[in-house]
């Protein structure tokens, strides 16, 4: 397994640090993206332009799970309408191979449906940088983050029947294993489900390409091989030229999904590579973020 993570951490290590330095760049620089003096979500209309780190920040922080390596929080966004009526949520985890990677990365995707008038959380989950953990944990952790966010639906306004999971790269990989059967957390109370209503996935990985030592050892949580009717609506983006999570695995995945009698969508992103739509100074972000969007209006997720 070292032999696992150690080349996953290579292949993804440069390409991090590498999308948050640009990332940070622009939202110095560019006019269109607010600076980090924002105090406050109250007003605010468009808090996806804000830095993931500003928007951590003023997110509402929630303990949901205690383990043996540390505490794992969530981060949740609440619209600036307020409704009497509970409302749908989208739980996102952030990419990084199961090695790196945290809220930070991609709690702008988050904000972005926070925006459009739905709850939006991105939940943090043990990593191997971090914790010295494997992508088993990862997914043990993802499942207790939608388990919470349903046990505790009534306290934070969130519908349980709405809940959307929700990742980028390795953190798709965990949105989609929320809904595999197996993984979950020793004397969890598997009573309540950790599987989502709907998914919301970009540049995902599914079971072919990146991480194939893992799945070779571990195919039950490879999605692809999980296909099967009964899915949630599933929107998911890949670029078209991507090295790491291949276009064809999204393409074969869908195509599995749609035979098997689900709901799927493919938003192919011409010629881009790996992260084809995320952070939000990437050109595809808003055209991407927009077909989700309105995917999950026509599902009733969003009014």
């Amino acid at each position: 397994m070292k032999q696992i993570f150690f080349s996953i951490f290579l292949t993804l290590i440069s390409g991090s640090i590498q999308s948050r330095t640009f990332d940070s760049f622009i939202s110095s620089e560019s006019g269109n993206m607010q600076k980090d003096s924002v105090t406050s979500l109250v007003k605010l209309k468009e808090s996806y332009k804000l830095s993931g780190k500003n928007l951590t920040a003023l997110a509402e922080k929630i303990l949901y799970k205690k383990t043996p390596q540390g505490d794992m929080y969530m981060y949740l966004l609440r619209p600036l309408r307020k409704s009497k009526r509970p409302l749908p949520v989208i739980v996102y985890f952030t990419g990084g191979g199961w090695v790196g990677g945290d809220v930070e990365g991609q709690i702008p995707n988050a904000a972005w449906f926070r925006d459009q008038g739905i709850i939006g959380i991105d939940a943090d989950y043990r990593v191997k940088s971090r914790h010295g953990t494997s992508p088993i944990e990862c997914i043990q952790d993802a499942k207790s983050a939608i388990r919470y966010v349903r046990s505790h639906a009534l306290e934070l306004g969130i519908d349980p029947d709405r809940i959307i999971a929700a990742g980028g790269s390795a953190g798709g990989h965990l949105a989609a294993c929320t809904f595999i059967d197996g993984g979950d957390t020793p004397g969890e109370d598997l009573k309540i489900s950790s599987k989502p209503n709907a998914l919301v996935l970009h540049n995902p990985v599914l079971g072919e390409g990146f991480g194939q030592e893992f799945f070779a050892e571990h195919p039950e949580f490879s999605p692809i091989l999980h296909v099967k009717k009964g899915w949630p609506p599933t929107i998911l983006s890949n670029g078209t030229k991507d090295n790491t999570t291949p276009f064809q695995a999204a393409e074969k995945f869908t195509r599995l999904m749609k035979e098997a009698g689900n709901i799927c969508e493919l938003i192919p992103v011409k010629d881009a590579d790996h992260s084809c739509d995320w952070p939000v100074s990437n050109p595809n972000f808003l055209p991407t973020l927009k077909r989700m969007t309105e995917f999950l209006r026509e599902q009733k997720f969003i009014e």
